[in-house]
């Protein structure tokens, strides 16, 4: 897992059977506005547990929000069916309707529109490595929530700034912007915010080799997780404090906390922290010098990270394979490992890959 980068999105795009009862009761909403917000609330709420209901309803969304003729509405419309796209992996139609929806929103001066259509622009291009653009669009929503004083949101694009600036190793410009971040988490008590900052700034403070303090940061996070019940971030917590320990050649308290991050992976069956446990540990042994144990996890490392590409690459739709900003980055990607051991990028692997940082993708 990386940062926590925040707002957003939500799952795949396969018509299916919604629940007819419930689509019947809200397409009997007499205003046709408010149809569309009641629609709206509703397949964003299913996004994650019911997408192909959350779909259907989209549609409805959008074909009630044309009959109402507001720009306002019908942007909403195309912001939730263009989340659908991004959580199926489609992101040249989710650019297509984000932007819609943005041209929409800018029409009648909508900023929380904007703002909401410029965080999720960021995203996808966050996910497609296009760092410079996805700053650009969280630059933009921050601009459009300091209009509307929406210090939540503020906090979160902030959060999102930091994640790509760390990604682009301005460490300290990143911690910047999470402490600016913090801030205003402490302002409105948002202890999800507030733990995600200190668990970003620990990281970064691991990453500079400062592990005292970088432990600091990571176990105030940890605290704030513990009091809150927040299971699954509890595992990234206990990740990253492992591999402090790791460093530290503390490896009682290390095996400690990787047995409590994988006891969480297990029960909840969180893949991404699991990937990265199983880095922790072919580090943790490899700081012991058995390498027989180390390389070991790195292969189950590499199988688990191949099988949750697959996954991936499964839902991405063939359009976006054939988009050329797609085409372009892979052929990047292909040229700069093409060359590269396998012996070598087993190495990197075990010395060189960062902590978990959070970024906010809900």
């Amino acid at each position: 897992m990386k940062l926590t980068i925040i707002f957003v999105f939500i799952a795949i795009t396969c018509p299916a059977q919604v629940n007819d009862s419930l689509l019947y009761q809200l397409n009997q909403i007499e205003n046709d506005t408010e149809r569309v917000n009641q629609l709206y609330k509703t397949g964003f709420d299913l996004r994650n547990t019911e997408p192909e209901s959350s779909y259907e309803i989209a549609m409805a969304c959008e074909k009630a929000a044309l009959k109402s003729k507001s720009p306002k509405h019908l942007a909403k419309s195309y912001n939730l069916t263009g989340i659908l796209y991004y959580k199926k992996g489609n992101f040249s139609k989710a650019l297509h309707f984000q932007k819609q929806s943005l041209a929409l929103n800018q029409s009648v001066n909508n900023e929380t529109g904007i703002a909401i259509n410029h965080t999720n622009l960021g995203n996808i291009y966050s996910d497609i490595n296009y760092l410079q653009l996805a700053e650009q669009c969280y630059l933009q929503a921050l601009k459009s929530y300091n209009k509307t004083n929406d210090i939540l949101h503020i906090a979160r694009s902030l959060i999102n700034i930091g994640v790509l600036k760390y990604n682009q190793k301005q460490f300290h410009a990143a911690v910047k912007q999470f402490e600016q971040a913090l801030n205003y988490a402490n302002q409105i008590g948002d202890y999800d915010l507030i733990a995600s900052c200190y668990n970003n700034i620990g990281t970064i403070l691991r990453e500079q080799g400062k592990s005292d303090s970088a432990l600091i940061y990571l176990e105030e996070g940890l605290k704030i997780r513990q009091l809150t019940d927040n299971e699954l971030e509890k595992a990234d917590s206990y990740n990253n404090i492992a591999n402090v320990y790791i460093i530290q050649k503390n490896f009682n308290q290390a095996s400690n906390y990787i047995l409590l991050a994988d006891e969480i992976c297990k029960k909840y069956n969180y893949s991404e922290a699991l990937l990265e446990l199983f880095h922790t540990r072919s580090l943790f042994f490899e700081a012991q010098e058995d390498f027989k144990q180390a390389n070991s996890w790195l292969k189950k490392y590499v199988v688990l990270k191949d099988s949750l590409h697959k996954i991936e690459n499964e839902n991405e739709d063939p359009d976006f394979l054939n988009d050329p900003v797609t085409i372009q980055k892979a052929e990047y990607e292909t040229s700069q490992t093409g060359n590269i051991s396998f012996l070598f990028i087993l190495l990197i692997m075990i010395v060189g890959l960062p902590l978990l940082l959070i970024r906010y993708k809900r």
